[in-house]
């Protein structure tokens, strides 16, 4: 019995020192791998953090941004509704976009910084102003076709025709877009151009979707015009 008993033990402590002395491979993976987990981690770490900090300050700068545009299109109400000059508006929403210029306040500054600039007949800043805006906030279909509606303005008086037309025909497209003034618009620079047919499908087209219009009698002159000198 004592002999089986310290056999026992023999094999059991042999056994045991098997176990403990193989090393595992995952460990040793790990091992080897561990400057590679190490910098990983941190990096995983830092990229969380820096995730966070970006949200903190865009939340921080819409906020602001926010504010100071409140500011900018109070000024702008006030102006156009005493029909007073528009610089200082103007010169508040030039310092959103500078200050904030990723922001939705931001795109959203580049549209009435185009409104005053227009008002002001700076056309070629009124151009640069409004075509930021719709690189930045073309989600806004409302407001994109007015900024189109005022570039064609902006080219029709740079006598740019061409240029002018493209932007009123995107004031028409889908119909109804901005309605009368729109085909108007069009009809006018067609003519301009020396297109009388286009214009003459223009004016028709006119007719046939606002028969009622105030500028009935006015669209139907500029059609008899227009065949006479075919």
């Amino acid at each position: 019995m004592v002999r089986k008993r310290k056999m026992t033990k023999k094999i059991f402590f042999a056994k045991s020192a098997e176990v403990t002395t193989t090393p595992s491979p995952v460990l040793g993976l790990m091992k080897k791998n561990f400057l590679v987990i190490f910098i990983g981690s941190i990096l995983i770490v830092l990229s969380i953090g820096g995730f966070f900090l970006w949200n903190y300050n865009n939340k921080k700068n819409e906020e602001k941004a926010s504010t100071l545009f409140y500011q900018a299109y109070r000024a702008y109400k006030t102006s156009k509704a005493k029909d007073q000059p528009v610089e200082e508006p103007m010169e508040l929403f030039r310092s959103i976009t500078i200050q904030y210029p990723r922001t939705s306040a931001g795109a959203l500054s580049f549209f009435y910084l185009g409104n005053c600039q227009f008002a002001l007949k700076k056309n070629d800043e009124s151009i640069n102003a409004y075509n930021n805006f719709l690189k930045s906030f073309s989600s806004q279909p409302q407001l994109a076709i007015l900024a189109y509606d005022n570039l064609g303005y902006c080219f029709e008086e740079k006598k740019d025709y061409q240029k002018a037309l493209e932007y009123f025909q995107k004031t028409i497209n889908p119909h109804p877009g901005l309605g009368e003034g729109g085909y108007l618009n069009v009809a006018r620079c067609l003519e301009a151009l020396g297109d009388k047919k286009g214009s003459l499908d223009i004016y028709k087209k006119f007719l046939l979707h606002y028969p009622d219009s105030p500028s009935k009698g006015f669209v139907q002159g500029k059609i008899q015009t227009i065949e006479r000198k075919k």
